[in-house]
This record gives C-alpha cells, sequence and structure tokens, in this order.
C-alpha cells in the first residue's frame, strides 16, 4: 500500500454513529456503529434479517434512522433521499439490476445524464469518450452497442458500477454482487473492486460468501439481531470466526453420507423447451433422476436452467421430448396431475410463487395437501387435525412464528423458506425439485435445509437442485450437470467435482 493510500484509509468515508431503525415493535438496527475508510473495501456481513438491508437503505437514502445518523467524511448528515446521497458521492448497484431492456449498454450507461451537443441533442460521440474513458479507467473491454438484453450477466454488472462512476459516485455499494457469476467472473469482479479501492475508492461489499469476503475486504463489520457484533480486519478474521459472530455459535455442517442410487425416477429424454417469448432455450437434452440421489444443474444465469424447471413443473411450454415421472409419461400434464404420482415442487421465489404471504401460515404450510382425507371430509376441512399437524410440522422444522395465524409475510425469509420446505418433504413424494433452495438464507439456515435434503434423499427420495451457489451444488449433490447456452456441456461426479473445473464447464469449456 502506497503513503498516500494508507493516509486516505485512515479516514472514514462513510458510516454509522448510533443508528437505530424500528417497525412497530421491531427494531431492526439497534445503535450500530461502524466506519469504511477511504479507499478500502468494507463488508457487511450478517445472517437472514440481522439488519443490513434496513442499514443500507438508510445509507443510501433511502430510509431514515430514529435514533443517531449517517456519517460521511466525518461529519453527520440527514439525506433527503438517494438523490442527495448520490451527491454525497454515495451509490448503490442493486441484486436485481436496474438496466433498461431495449437499450444499448451505452445507452443505459448516460441514461438521465446523457451529454448533449450545442443543439441540445444528445453527443453520442462525447458518450462513446466517457465510456472508453471508464473502461480504461477500470480497465476493461465492452462492446457498447449491443443491447443490454443481450450482455451476459457480468457484462451488466460491470455497467452497473461503471455507471455509478459516470455519475460520479466514489464510495459504491454493493448488494450480492457475485450472486449469479460463474468463477471466473468473480475473480474478474474481484479485480476491478480491487482496482476501484486502489484507485481511492470506497466499496461496501455485502454478501454471505464468506470465502469472497475473505478475499476481498480490508475490513469486516458483522451484524447480528440488529446489532453490531463486531468490526475487525479482515487480517484478524476467518470463515469459522466470521460465521461463528454471525449465529452465535459453532456451526457443525451437514451429515453428507454416500449415496445408494435405485431406479430412476425422472427421466428427460431430448427436452427442447421454449421461454415466455417463444424462443427456445432448451435443447435436446436427456437427464435421469434415481431414488436415493441428488443432481445438481449448474450454469450461469440464462442458459436454460429457467426453462428446465418450468418444463418439469408443467409451467412451461416443451417443444420436444419427453419427461416421465416413476415411469409415467407426464410430458402433458399439469403440475397439479404431477403431484399425485409424488412430485413437488420448491420454487425459486418463495414470495411470489412458494408461499401466499398474505395468508396465514397455517394455510402455506398444507397448501396443495388441504384435500389429503386426513384434513378433509366431505369437502370440509378438520381444523383442528390441521392445526395439529402444522404445529407439528412446523416444529420439527424449527419455524420461529409467533403463531400459526399469523400471515406468513410476518416470519424472516429464512423462516418463510423452512415453511415450503417443511410443505413440500411433509408426505415423503418421490421426487423434489429444488430450485435456487438456499436464496435468502443465512448460514444457520442454509446448514439446517441442506440437512433436510439429504435426508429426503436417505430415504429414497430423488431431488433435483438447481442452484446458482457452486459451493452449494457440490456440497449437496452425486452428480452436477452444467448447461451452457441450453446444452449439457458436462458432468462433474461428487468425487472429483471441483469449482474450476464446473466454472469452465459453465462457460462453454470442453476441458
Amino acid at each position: 500500500m502506497s503513503v498516500e493510500r494508507k493516509a486516505a484509509a485512515s479516514t472514514s468515508r462513510l458510516g454509522a454513529r448510533g443508528v437505530t431503525r424500528r417497525f412497530g415493535p421491531v427494531v431492526a438496527n439497534d445503535g450500530i456503529d461502524f466506519d469504511a475508510r477511504r479507499g478500502t473495501v468494507h463488508a457487511i456481513v450478517g445472517g437472514n434479517g440481522a439488519g443490513k438491508s434496513t442499514l443500507m437503505r438508510i445509507l443510501q437514502g433511502l430510509d431514515r434512522p430514529d435514533e443517531g445518523s449517517v456519517v460521511v467524511d466525518g461529519q453527520p448528515v440527514t439525506f433527503a433521499g438517494p438523490a442527495d446521497a448520490f451527491d454525497h458521492g454515495i451509490g448503490m448497484v442493486h441484486q436485481e439490476f436496474m438496466l433498461v431492456p431495449g437499450l444499448t449498454l451505452l445507452e443505459n450507461l448516460v441514461l438521465s445524464h446523457e451529454p448533449t451537443n450545442r443543439l441540445g441533442r444528445i453527443d453520442r460521440k462525447k458518450a462513446l469518450r466517457a465510456a472508453r474513458e471508464l473502461e480504461r479507467e477500470a480497465g476493461v473491454e465492452l462492446d457498447w452497442n449491443i443491447p443490454v438484453d443481450k450482455a451476459p450477466v457480468h457484462v451488466r454488472q460491470i455497467v452497473e458500477i461503471l455507471r455509478l462512476l459516470y455519475r460520479g459516485a466514489d464510495v459504491l455499494i454493493l448488494d450480492e454482487p457475485t450472486a449469479v457469476l460463474a468463477p471466473a467472473q468473480v475473480r474478474e469482479l474481484v479485480s476491478l473492486l480491487r482496482k476501484l479501492r486502489d484507485e481511492g475508492r470506497t466499496i461496501i461489499f455485502i454478501s454471505h460468501k464468506l470465502d469472497e469476503v475473505m478475499d476481498v475486504a480490508d475490513d469486516i463489520t458483522v451484524i447480528r439481531n440488529g446489532r453490531k457484533v463486531a468490526s475487525l480486519p479482515s487480517s484478524e478474521a476467518s470463515k469459522e470466526i466470521l460465521a461463528e459472530m454471525m449465529i452465535g455459535e459453532v456451526l457443525a455442517p451437514p451429515k453428507a453420507r454416500d449415496s445408494k442410487a435405485g431406479p430412476a425416477v425422472l427421466e428427460i429424454k431430448g427436452l427442447a423447451a421454449l421461454d415466455p417469448a417463444g424462443n427456445q432455450r432448451l435443447h435436446e437434452l436427456d437427464l435421469a433422476v434415481h431414488a436415493g440421489e441428488i443432481v445438481g444443474i449448474a450454469g450461469v444465469a440464462g442458459n436454460g436452467q429457467d426453462e428446465l424447471a418450468l418444463a418439469i413443473t408443467g409451467l412451461g411450454e416443451v417443444s420436444a421430448g419427453t419427461i416421465s415421472l416413476g415411469g409415467s409419461d407426464v410430458t402433458r400434464l399439469s403440475l397439479a396431475e404431477r403431484r399425485k404420482r409424488g412430485f413437488s415442487y420448491l420454487s425459486p421465489d418463495r414470495a411470489a410463487e412458494g408461499l401466499c404471504l398474505v395468508a396465514p401460515i397455517r394455510e402455506n404450510a398444507i397448501a396443495g395437501h388441504h384435500r389429503w382425507p386426513e384434513f378433509c371430509g366431505s369437502g370440509v376441512l378438520k381444523r383442528k387435525a390441521i392445526a395439529r399437524h402444522v404445529d407439528d410440522l412446523l416444529d420439527r422444522y424449527n419455524v420461529k412464528r409467533g403463531s400459526s395465524d399469523l400471515p406468513a409475510g410476518s416470519l424472516s425469509g429464512g423462516n418463510q423458506q423452512r415453511v415450503a420446505v417443511a410443505r413440500e418433504l411433509d408426505g415423503d413424494p418421490k421426487f423434489l425439485l429444488a430450485c435456487q433452495p438456499t436464496r435468502g438464507v443465512d448460514i444457520h439456515g442454509i446448514a439446517f435445509i441442506h440437512q433436510c435434503l439429504l435426508d429426503f434423499r436417505d430415504r429414497g427420495g430423488a431431488i433435483l437442485v438447481i442452484s446458482e451457489e457452486l459451493e452449494e451444488l457440490i456440497a449437496l449433490s452425486d452428480r452436477i450437470v452444467v448447461l451452457y447456452g441450453g446444452r449439457r456441456s458436462g458432468e462433474v461426479a461428487r468425487s472429483s467435482a471441483g469449482i474450476e473445473q464446473i466454472g469452465r464447464l459453465m462457460l462453454g469449456s470442453t476441458a
């Protein structure tokens, strides 16, 4: 580190002093203090519901604290809104990108801040010069003329970051920036962040991937239950220390056992599938999942995983091929008909599809099972039997709740996912399609859900896991099938599975 950078890094660029934020009786942030030093990467880590999102909203000017203040360059400030925060040099790249479909990368870069000529018209040459200058500054090369819809995910993310730089931000808040990237793309992003840091910018890095936190962060703040547990240099931290701080205990890893695969439960032959716009995204796929086996599907987002899931559930359009479940052709059957044959589905979007957040927890826990004879007779629900069953089920899955009559939306994201997992494994189905099974779940919840899936496999269940988390796929899967361009680019066995090898297959390499 240069003398200049050492001097700069000794000063606080952005921080918080005693920030408290309440929502009714819930204290989301409780007296949080932290300082992100100028020219450093400062990671914010914490479990599900720890208060990270609320704190980031306050730092970005989307919310205001009830007590305490945001501190910029050592001085307390009150933001009138995100534009005010931006005037102080603070910008954020959200997990869900904010780029406009249909516009080119260049048009997205300068959107709302377009350079103009003397006639007041957009000066495209000036915009392109600015883009090229940002390229040189960041050490990247982009084709600015392609529509954002055609750009790979990691390129869109780079454009989001460069757009903040174009508008003058020198504090970048990145929310789970590696969630949808392949390993090689993660390395590119980390290299970019280090370069920006070395040029004097301050980066707030929000992530639950502790390997990446340890790799990129200079300082780390851990939040648990709305309170700061610790702020420390990364040189004094480890994955184990951070995990214990995040959950308040030492976490035992799930107990994986060797698979004893039986007959095929799901069989896919020559499957081709279309996206909602009618474009073919999946091509001539063959796949089998056996009883007592977990098969993982890996791939960079947009390579046919979504279309595969929709085809298996019966919610998408199959243009060719067949899908069999337990020896029966279900290709043209509805999801309800597939469920009758032992199919179960864990949706990647629990808020919009997996659960009804305004409905009671109890109703969510038996949705799809409410016609079982033990719950329904002569068209009338047996409410006492349902209540007993649901309370026992949710207790077994450690769902923390006030009452099962409360809306599912009253639960934390991790507890919502436990409700969905409990429901889908209730009754021991033959086959489970688990899409992003631990998305938005903290490390304690991840370990619990992984163990539930492994236990189901050991009881003879067949599971297909589609996940953007390579470590998750390696931890769970007996085999990993990789998709690239909607085609099968390779298969890796658990005994030889490595992130680098899978990452190469995700980018189309056959080596």
